[in-house]
């Protein structure tokens, strides 16, 4: 579809058009004119035109008196995503957890097998001693935090296939293999939206890592803080929001919309 220019009135109007857009993307059931108007702090009369235009150019629909995103807005989104790797898109949201936690931060898919993941990316701490792995290293899904967190996300029939195919030998001393314990702790995960190891896999590491969900609510990738288990021990508050609020970002990023907390 050919797009013509939206006319403006002002320097303002371009920024506007995309706060209104991303206002409107958070809004899915939609708002009218004078809801917008308030969120935004703009003048009625400008957004009026503002509106005009982009429901003309198929970015929004009009429903009565309630403005939704359009065809046009979610054809522009997906461009967008698809001109872009997930590590590319992930790579800024590594970069500033490094910088929160001080720690290596790693980006994780899962396997064709749905037997183990892969680490597709990450960014190391630029501590002397720190946790440092190659990308493209495989790791079973039973004893790392970020395979548990695959696990979590899983149907049940999924995960007793799982169950019922891996020999899920320990590890380390603290490898949990009994699988009823291990139901136990994937629930607790997906309460929390988090899977801690300390020392489970490799008894000198601890990891803490959290779900990255796509605009389906799919979990399609794990986000990792890693560290020397004697810090991870010592600073575990810290390195549990780390891993938390960076995947929330990340997930935001690919059109998460985290629902309402009900009760």
């Amino acid at each position: 579809m050919a797009v013509s220019a939206i006319r403006t009135d002002g320097p303002m109007v371009l920024p506007r058009a995309f706060s209104l857009l991303r206002l409107l993307a958070e809004e899915p059931s939609g708002l009218n004119l004078s809801a917008i108007a308030a969120h935004l702090d703009a003048p009625k009369s400008s957004l009026s035109a503002t509106l005009k235009a982009l429901t003309e150019q198929g970015f929004l629909i009009r429903t009565g008196s309630l403005y939704t995103l359009g065809p046009e807005s979610y054809a522009l989104a997906s461009t967008i995503l698809a001109g872009r790797s997930i590590r590319q898109i992930a790579r800024p949201h590594l970069e500033q957890a490094v910088e929160a936690s001080g720690e290596t931060v790693l980006l994780a898919v899962l396997d064709a097998d749905q037997r183990h993941f892969t680490y597709i990316d990450l960014v190391e701490s630029p501590k002397s001693v720190r946790y440092s792995v190659a990308v493209g290293t495989r790791r079973p899904l039973y004893a790392t935090s970020c395979g548990r967190l695959f696990l979590a996300y899983q149907s049940d029939a999924w995960r007793q296939k799982y169950f019922s195919d891996v020999d899920m030998k320990p590890v380390t001393e603290k490898t949990v293999t009994g699988v009823a314990a291990l139901e136990d702790l994937l629930a607790k995960i997906q309460d929390e939206g988090l899977s801690v190891t300390l020392g489970d896999f490799s008894p000198d590491v601890a990891g803490f890592s959290s779900p990255i969900f796509n605009s389906e609510g799919e979990m399609i990738a794990a986000l990792a803080v890693a560290m020397p288990v004697s810090r991870g021990i010592q600073q575990q508050d810290k390195f549990r929001e780390t891993a938390i609020q960076s995947a929330q970002s990340l997930s935001r990023t690919f059109g998460y919309k985290e629902k309402p907390e009900t009760g």
